[in-house]
């Protein structure tokens, strides 16, 4: 009866372990998202200081009325 539980306990340990590792995954996944949703943002906000550059030199060089 001893094997079958010490083999029992080694199993839940193993299990445990398995499931720490599969978080730790999917923490790891998490941030990585993250840190892609943060290069997104800093893109999106320097494809509207571009435009707003554009707008500004179109209009510098814009034909007197």
């Amino acid at each position: 009866m001893t094997d079958w539980f010490d083999a029992t306990v080694q199993w839940q340990k193993q299990l445990l372990a398995t499931q720490r590792t599969a978080l730790d995954a999917g923490r790891h996944a998490t941030d990585a998202g993250a840190a892609l949703v943060a290069a997104q943002e800093a893109t999106r906000r320097a494809a509207e200081a571009n435009w707003a550059a554009w707008q500004a030199w179109a209009q510098l060089w814009r034909p007197a009325p």
